[in-house]
């Protein structure tokens, strides 16, 4: 079973609990991934900038996710976007 899918059940049961009633199983996963903290992304990359990041990921010893997400909150933050 998927994450979402777990998440999905774990909410409704808590929900359910919480409320008493069948109300909570028409929260469907699209809303339990947008209340989720972390979310996923998919993008394409120009093959240079992917390799380059992935020798920079290598060179630090850690996963290209955790690279890509690092730098792009650093970039957020040096636009005064994200603080």
């Amino acid at each position: 079973m998927s994450i979402l899918k777990t998440l999905l059940g774990e909410l409704q049961e808590q929900l359910q609990s919480e409320s008493g009633d069948a109300m909570a199983s028409d929260v469907t996963a699209a809303q339990v991934a947008e209340a989720a903290v972390s979310e996923r992304l998919n993008i394409t990359l120009a093959g240079g900038v992917m390799n380059r990041l992935k020798q920079q990921a290598l060179a630090e010893g850690r996963s290209c996710s955790s690279l890509a997400n690092f730098l792009i909150e650093d970039g957020l933050r040096r636009h005064g976007v994200f603080r």
